[in-house]
């Protein structure tokens, strides 16, 4: 009795695997279609094509206009005229077409480039028939920005070759300047042709697609920056002396001078001498450096607030690069950037350029993620590490976050506080000047 009572259910439950089962096999069957359908509009656009160009469509009219007049008429001479005219057409059409058969483009990027600074293109054609040539080929790239969307303006460079002859290979450059940080994709280069009378085009694609990093725009640290920075540094070594912290390698004695510590006097060496000397260590100071980046805007940014932005990562960017130009130290990189992540190391050029590449694409966002990222740091700095936080935002030097932060500092041995960089406030141009 109790298993007949169960069978209804069985045969809802199965009723309802078959009906999930089939709306999963529609649902795989409808994806394929898509992917089928994508392929398919892709090879159409990558097929190549001959259209007929405005001069080439007036020709054509006028032959046309000369033909039929001379049908209609039963005029030779306009029917000889007609024939005349259609042979240029024809030839035009054959060479047209044949003209970019076996021709490769190859296009040479470089590994990045900072906004607004010059970037050059280098654009290779490769003619591999046997005997004909390529006149007049026209290669055209399609750069579009990551996160601009349909909206964002595409910018079509191209480069000119007046001749490629067979089984050989020309070079050319294009030249520019991409004004915005970011990732930019450039799709599969366009290459075209209107040879040998400009009434066809024939247009194919030819290459691969590309991704270039654009870094951020660097900007100049003053004398008064350097300076600044300088004095804290020599206030981080006074503190550690202050907090009785010696270290370094053990290379010798002195006299003993007023205001030396008790502990450093060698007692041995003391007794031998017949006076009191102390230990001399050379001294390792540490000169690594922290850089935090607080992205934050409003939810209905201005453009004034976007540009804040932006010079909250440029003038991190040139922190940061002037930190590995000098070398000596590590460096430690974090910003509150939705997915980012820290980036750690010796101060060197392959860190600058993961540094560059992370902050190209670092968003701001209307959240406060501040707090995650002052704990974060400090569960990964070194005690005695120099700490800058660049934000965007003005931030009281009284603020709970950096008050709890500060002691965390002066409990881990005495180190130097945090320095807050508020780039909305009028005085940073006296640290940082941006290049225009």
């Amino acid at each position: 009795m109790a298993w007949r009572s169960r069978s209804p259910d069985r045969k809802e439950a199965s009723t309802v695997a078959g009906e999930s089962s089939s709306g999963l096999r529609w649902r795989r069957l409808g994806g394929g279609l898509a992917r089928g359908a994508r392929h398919a509009l892709g090879a159409y656009a990558r097929r190549p094509r001959t259209t007929v160009c405005r001069e080439g469509l007036y020709y054509l009219l006028l032959a046309a206009f000369v033909f039929f007049g001379a049908v209609l008429g039963d005029v030779n001479l306009l029917m000889l005229l007609a024939g005349m005219l259609a042979g240029p057409a024809w030839l035009s059409w054959r060479l047209v077409t044949k003209t970019l058969r076996g021709v490769t483009v190859r296009r040479f990027l470089p590994r990045g480039v900072c906004a607004g600074d010059l970037l050059v293109v280098k654009m290779e054609v490769t003619n591999s028939r046997r005997r004909l040539g390529s006149w007049a080929v026209v290669v055209e790239d399609e750069v579009r920005r990551e996160g601009d969307g349909r909206r964002g303006g595409v910018l079509r460079p191209s480069a000119f070759f007046s001749y490629v002859p067979a089984r050989q290979t020309r070079e050319r450059t294009y030249r520019g300047r991409l004004p915005q940080r970011g990732r930019y994709r450039f799709q599969v280069p366009t290459v075209s042709t209107r040879f040998p009378f400009g009434l066809f085009r024939r247009t194919i694609r030819a290459g691969t697609p590309d991704v270039l990093v654009v870094y951020p725009r660097l900007g100049r640290l003053t004398q008064q920056w350097l300076t600044r920075h300088r004095e804290w540094f020599e206030g981080a070594h006074r503190r550690e002396h202050r907090h009785g912290r010696v270290s370094g390698d053990f290379y010798g004695v002195r006299p003993w001078r007023n205001g030396d510590a008790r502990r450093l006097i060698h007692w041995r060496s003391s007794a031998r001498h017949g006076a009191l000397v102390v230990r001399q260590f050379e001294q390792h100071r540490n000169r690594d450096l922290a850089v935090l980046l607080d992205l934050w805007q409003p939810a209905s940014p201005r453009p004034e607030d976007r540009e804040n932005v932006e010079l909250a990562v440029s003038f991190a960017a040139t922190v940061v690069a002037d930190a590995c130009r000098r070398g000596g130290s590590n460096l430690f990189v974090s910003t509150t950037a939705p997915g980012g992540e820290s980036l750690h190391g010796p101060a060197s050029v392959l860190l600058v350029n993961d540094v560059m590449e992370h902050l190209a694409v670092a968003e701001a966002s209307d959240r406060d993620r501040l707090p995650e990222l002052l704990q974060r740091v400090m569960a990964a700095v070194e005690p005695g590490t120099e700490t800058v936080l660049v934000t965007t935002r003005a931030i009281d030097a009284g603020d709970a976050r950096l008050m709890a932060l500060t002691a965390e500092s002066h409990r881990r041995a005495g180190s130097p506080p945090i320095r807050v960089v508020n780039t909305s406030d009028p005085r940073l141009s006296d640290y940082f000047q941006t290049e225009k």
